[in-house]
This record gives C-alpha cells, structure tokens and sequence, in this order.
C-alpha cells in the first residue's frame, strides 16, 4: 500500500494541500474524480478494482484509519493516523477502507484512471472493516 504525507501550506486564510505529479503518476491520466465526506464513525470504501487505479487524498483534523488487504481471504491490515493530508494508492485487487475515528467530518479526494460509470462492475466490494447491519 503506497502511502504518504501531503504536503500543507498555512497561512491565515487556512490549510492548502497538494497532490504532486510524482504521486498523481502512480494512476496514470485521470478520467475521475470525486469528493466525498465521512462522517464520525463511518467508513467509506470497503471494495477493491479489478480494473481502475485509484489515489485517495485524505484530508482529515481529528483521528481516522486506514484499513486494507492484499487480496481475498488475506489478514486486514490496519493504519492509523492523526490530523493531516495523507495520499493512498491501493494496488488493484486490495480491498481497501478509510473509517473515521476522529469526533470531525473528514474529507477523501479520490482520483482514478477509468471514468465513473454505475453500471460498471469495478469497484467490488469485499469487506476491509465489517460492516454492520442494524436490524429493523
């Protein structure tokens, strides 16, 4: 799992990260990109690609982790991290996960090299964290 600390540049309007060429290379040209929020105790992910490559920017001010395997039926690994911009770029075929521990909404930037399509059955999902379901 490539992982690596962004970048910061503060100053009195606020935090700015970057994603550099040498990281945004590792995913070749990108046909998608989406943003999305985690709430606290949420996790967002639990799926791998067979197909696509994909960056994730985490940009985060409170705790969150990483959690991943390196293929069906491996042992999770698990990563934890504290306030900060953190870039992860799972190889295809590791399911990957990022779940919120932190008492903040944190923010993912994720890039891909294929466009999105919803039809598409890449990604897929396999569980990195358990998932729980809450009966009715």
């Amino acid at each position: 799992m490539y992982v690596v600390a962004l970048d910061v540049s503060t100053d009195d309007r606020g935090w700015s990260y970057s994603i550099l060429d040498e990281q945004l290379s590792r995913i070749g040209a990108i046909r998608d990109v989406h943003i999305g929020e985690i709430r606290p105790g949420k996790i967002r992910g639990n799926h791998w690609h067979g197909r696509r490559r994909e960056i994730i920017a985490v940009v985060a001010t409170d705790r969150w982790s990483l959690h991943w395997d390196t293929g069906a039926g491996t042992p999770v690994r698990t990563r934890c991290f504290e306030a900060g911009a953190v870039a992860v770029a799972p190889p295809r075929g590791w399911s990957h996960a990022v779940r919120n521990d932190g008492a903040a909404a944190l923010w993912i930037f994720a890039a891909s090299d294929a466009p999105y399509d919803r039809h598409e059955t890449d990604p897929v999902a396999r569980d990195a964290i358990p998932r729980v379901v809450v009966g009715p």
